[in-house]
Formats: C-alpha cells, structure tokens, sequence
C-alpha cells in the first residue's frame, strides 16, 4: 500500500511538473507579443511624445529690409519654444513691409516690422539731423511744423565773449524743418506725434503760447560746425520762408548737385568766406586761408591739387 501511495504521489507530482511548464510556457509567449507590439508601437507613439505645443511662423528665403511679405515667403512650423513678439497666423503679416532684414529659417517677430529710427529715412543724402534749442519768440511764435522751411539767424548780444560786439547775420537759407518738439515729418508730408501721444495743453500753454521746444534741421555736412559754434556763442533764430520760396526750393532738391543752378546751390550752404568772416567775429581768431588749387592738365584729362601756403 505504501509503494502505490507513493508512485500515485510521483505521478501526480509529474503531472503538475507538465501543467505548470505548459502555464509558464503560455505566459513567456503573452510577454513576448506584448513586448512585440510595444516595440511596434513606439516609433509611431514617439512624435506624439515630442509633439510641440506651438507653431510659429519662419521665412523660406533670406528677406532685406523694405521688403513686402507674400504667403510663399513663410512657413509654419512645430517650434519647441515660445518666441515673445511671433505670429502664428499669416494674415497677421501678409502685405507687411520688413524694416530689417530676416535670415532664412528664423522665426518672424514684430520688432522686424517697427521702424528702427524715425528720423534717419527722412535725411537726404550729404546732409545731418541737427538739433537747436528754441521758444516762442526764436521759433516764428512756435507755428513752426515739420516740412518748413526756414532762415537760420545768428544774433549776439554785446559782451566781453564777443568782444564787445553785437552781431545779427543770417547763416542759412531755406533749411527744411525735421522735426519740431515731438512733431516728425511723414513721406507724405502729414505730420506726426513721435511718441504716439497728442501732446497735452496746459493752462500756462494756453496763455502764453508754446513752451520751449527744440527744432531739428537738416544742415549739410560742412555747415554743422559753424552752426554749433553759433548755438554756443549766441542765440539763433528761425524764421519761417513763405510758399512761394518753398516752391523754388522743392525744385532745386529734385535737381541733381551737378546740374542745380549755382545761385541755389549756394544758397544751401554757408559760404567759404561767410565761415571765415563768422569765426573771426565770434572768436577773434582768423581761420587758416582756404588752401590754393592748382589745375594740372594732362592731355583731356584735368587734375585739381589744393596746395596750403
């Protein structure tokens, strides 16, 4: 009884040896196709793991400043960080003008589009922004906007720095007016608020007219040093020119240098001997003589040489 006690046991023994196989078996193979179709899946689950929460929109091509904005020129793309100033819908920028250069590929922002200077675009080739401190009374009773054009007066009064001297002589001619106060001038001649405000009115402006104030002018390059020396040494005065002036001399600047009348030319800028004579009043020094030019002809050929004593 003993001996069959025991085989029942081994057999049972052997069957439960085969049952648990045939279980461990069946599960390694449910690991292995679960590891399967993991494995499957996960290239495809990847993008969405990587998927960014914004689109922003870039430029297909290197774009210069002045350039207008067409929907060939962007793009929108998945971008992995968030670009302050971006745009992620083209009608936002379609038809803009760009006021500085984008390279290929980068993210577009609002500062492309904001001008970068509001005075440079309005200077004429060969000339510079100068600024002077003006009033009422030195400014034509503060009327004065930007597109005028003016008369420069220096006056002084008689003390020791001007050697006991007054003097009153006009400098320039037919200066246009850049700028007055906060007030710019346009392309198209209207005129602006720099800073985006109407400037307010106080009662004290009410009264006794506009306040102090400077005046932007466009000067030419070898005419800004007399005209600083001028500012320090007295008080200059603008008076405005009436429109029929004007007219001449909006189309004296439509005329090349080479070709303008040398009576208007000579208007636009101070003459070599009125700078001498200026310096020497408001300084009591005599500026070194204007070097002598020596014209050497070789065949059809003219060469000018500036020779100093």
């Amino acid at each position: 009884m003993q001996a069959r006690t025991l085989k029942i046991i081994a057999a049972l023994l052997i069957i439960s040896a085969v049952f648990m196989g045939v279980i461990g078996y069946k599960i390694s193979q449910e690991d292995t196709s679960k590891s399967r179709a993991l494995a499957k899946a996960s290239p495809a689950s990847e993008p969405s793991d990587f998927t960014y929460a914004q689109k922003l929109l870039i430029v297909n091509r290197s774009m210069a400043k002045g350039e207008i904005i067409t929907e060939e020129d962007v793009q929108l793309i998945p971008y992995p960080l968030l670009i302050e100033d971006s745009f992620s819908k083209t009608a936002d920028i379609l038809n803009q003008k760009l006021e500085s250069k984008i390279p290929v590929g980068a993210v577009i922002r609002q500062s492309h589009f904001d001008k970068q200077s509001m005075l440079s675009p309005h200077i004429n080739p060969g000339y510079r922004a100068l600024a002077i401190k003006v009033n009422e009374t030195s400014s034509a009773g503060g009327f004065l906007q930007p597109g005028d054009r003016v008369d420069v007066i220096f006056t002084a009064r008689a003390s020791k720095d001007t050697y006991n001297k007054s003097m009153s002589r006009r400098l320039l001619q037919n200066i246009r007016l850049l700028a007055f106060g906060t007030d710019l001038e346009r392309d198209d001649k209207a005129v602006v608020v720099a800073n985006g405000k109407k400037p307010s009115q106080s009662k004290e402006d009410k009264v006794s007219g506009k306040s102090s104030r400077s005046a932007v002018l466009e000067i030419a390059l070898d005419d800004i040093a007399v005209l600083s020396l001028a500012e320090e040494s007295g008080e200059l005065r603008l008076v405005a020119i009436g429109e029929s002036d004007m007219l001449d001399e909006s189309l004296a600047d439509d005329t090349q240098p080479s070709t303008m009348d040398p009576s208007i030319a000579a208007k636009k800028h101070i003459s070599d001997a009125d700078k001498t004579a200026f310096i020497r009043d408001v300084t009591g020094l005599k500026p070194p003589p204007a070097p002598k030019s020596v014209y050497v002809y070789s065949g059809d050929s003219v060469e000018t040489i500036k020779v100093r004593n």
